[in-house]
C-alpha cells in the first residue's frame, strides 16, 4: 500500500474515472510493433453522437449560451469578450497547445462525436488551448478533382459551425485558423472558457 504523501498515490475519484475509461477497452490481437512519429496526437474513441451529446447535457445547461468568436470575423485584438492580448496570441498561435485532435479519415458523424468528446474532456481537465486538425479536404481520386476545386473540405467547413452550436457553444470562447506550422488552413486553434 502506498503512503498518502507519495507522489504516485491516486484518489478514489481518479480510480473510478480510470475504471470507467477502461470499461470498454479490448486487447489488440496480433498487434505488431507500435511506433509514433513526432508529436502526440489524441485519437478519440469512436462513440455515437448521442452518447457524446448526453455527456454534455448537464454541462451545457448550466453554462452561458454566448456564441464563441471566430476570430477571422474580427480585426486583430478587437474581438468582443476576449482581451486584445489573448486574441492576438490565439491568432498567432502563441499559446501552448494543451491538446490535439486529428479528425482526418473520419466521417462527419464520427468527427462530430469525437469533437464533442474531445472538447468536453479537455474542458473537464481544465485545458483551454486546443488544436483541432480538420485537413484541407483533398480529393481521394482523379474523378473528385473537379469537385475539390469547387469547394473546400467538408470537415474544414463544418467544424467551425459545430463549435458555434450547442452543446459546444457553452464551452468554447474563441477559435481561429491555425498558423502554417500547426496545419494552416487545415486546422483550428480553439480557446475554451475558464471553469468558474
Amino acid at each position: 500500500m502506498m503512503s498518502k504523501n507519495s507522489k504516485t498515490s491516486i484518489s478514489q475519484a481518479e480510480k473510478l474515472l480510470f475504471e470507467r475509461v477502461l470499461s470498454d477497452v479490448k486487447p489488440i490481437e496480433n498487434a505488431g510493433p507500435f511506433s509514433t512519429s513526432g508529436q502526440e496526437v489524441i485519437k478519440i474513441p469512436q462513440r455515437s453522437e448521442n452518447t457524446a451529446r448526453k455527456n454534455l447535457s448537464t454541462q451545457s445547461k448550466s453554462k452561458p449560451s454566448q456564441k464563441p468568436l471566430f476570430l477571422k470575423n474580427f480585426l486583430p485584438g478587437r474581438a468582443p469578450g476576449l482581451d486584445r492580448s489573448s486574441a492576438i496570441k490565439l491568432a498567432k498561435g502563441k499559446f501552448t497547445i494543451q491538446g490535439k485532435l486529428d479528425l482526418h479519415g473520419m466521417t462527419q458523424r464520427q468527427a462530430h462525436a469525437a469533437l464533442i468528446d474531445f472538447i468536453q474532456t479537455s474542458f473537464d481537465d481544465r485545458k483551454r488551448n486546443l488544436l483541432v486538425i480538420t485537413g484541407k479536404g483533398r480529393p481521394k481520386g482523379e474523378d473528385e478533382v473537379a469537385r475539390y476545386r469547387k469547394r473546400e473540405g467538408i470537415l474544414k467547413s463544418i467544424v467551425p459551425k459545430w463549435l458555434d452550436e450547442s452543446p459546444l457553444r457553452s464551452l468554447v470562447l474563441a477559435f481561429t485558423t491555425s498558423q502554417r506550422e500547426h496545419g494552416g488552413a487545415g486546422a483550428l486553434y480553439v480557446l475554451l472558457r475558464k471553469i468558474n
